[in-house]
């Protein structure tokens, strides 16, 4: 199998920064990391020149990107923006789409599995993400507000039955319906997230045990300490950080290259599991 050694660069581990670092890799496997040169003959050698070596970034939250959008309606949107992010360092990413009309979200997923056939250059699709349309109108942000409901059993199954490729739902768990929503997500592989959500705490810990597991862009469209009845109430950003076992996605920025990372999705837990 051949082997490929990458040298000359500002290596990016756990734990520091190795400079002018190299590794070995065969296939899918690191053979050696090294600080300077590994002597490998039979290897394809590539100069960093002194730039960074790191891991792929992995985004689990990402809408376009290149001039494109997820939900431009078209393959090519697919294909450029998986490009786009694959040259600045997102080896693998789940397409996300924004609140539609079940017509248009049909035609993102058509084209999701169109493209994801014939993806070669770009970052690898991971699956689809939904994000929305069963929100809270009041934490809605960029959410078109004409298409924002509570989960409907015959809409979401019918979603679900007609692609195979959708690996996460964010939805706002307070909302009739949504712990079945998620019940129903969880029985068929599928992530459900919190998001844009007025949930209080005792919301989020029964939708965490009903398949709630994540939280999409902590701290954004998400509820605080608020206040009902003259009480005080833990909101979602209080829940993320009270239940040990659910994982939280941020919006980060990351200045290390060139150009900059503009909305990195990163998690703060182990790596989530996307089927």
């Amino acid at each position: 199998m051949k082997q490929l050694k990458i040298y000359n660069g500002n290596l990016i581990t756990p734990y520091r920064i190795v400079k002018s670092g190299s590794v070995l890799m065969e296939g899918n496997k690191i053979l050696e990391v090294s600080t300077g040169d590994i002597e490998a003959p039979n290897a394809e050698p590539i100069d960093a020149t002194g730039k960074y070596i790191a891991p792929g970034f992995i985004d689990i939250h990402v809408h376009g990107g290149g001039g494109y959008d997820f939900m431009d309606g078209s393959m090519e949107a697919f294909l450029r923006i998986a490009e786009t992010h694959a040259r600045y360092g997102t080896t693998a990413m789940t397409p996300t789409t924004l609140t539609s009309n079940k017509e248009d979200l049909f035609k993102t997923l058509n084209y999701y599995e169109e493209a994801n056939k014939v993806n070669t250059q770009g970052s690898q699709f991971l699956g689809m993400h939904l994000e929305g349309p069963y929100f809270a109108l009041s934490q809605r942000g960029a959410q078109d507000p004409r298409y924002i409901r509570d989960p409907d059993p015959d809409e979401y199954k019918a979603v679900l039955d007609y692609s195979s490729s959708i690996a996460r739902w964010s939805a706002a768990p307070e909302l009739t319906g949504a712990i079945e929503f998620g019940r129903y997500l969880r029985s068929k592989g599928v992530l459900a997230a919190v998001a844009h959500t007025d949930a209080i705490y005792e919301e989020v810990l029964e939708a965490f045990e009903n398949g709630y597991t994540l939280a999409t862009h902590f701290y954004s469209s998400m509820s605080g300490v608020s206040r009902r009845n003259a009480h005080r109430f833990a909101g979602v950003v209080e829940s993320g950080y009270l239940i040990d076992e659910m994982d939280v996605e941020i919006i980060a920025v990351a200045y290390i290259c060139q150009p900059p990372y503009l909305s990195l999705f990163i998690r703060s837990r182990e790596p989530i599991a996307l089927h």
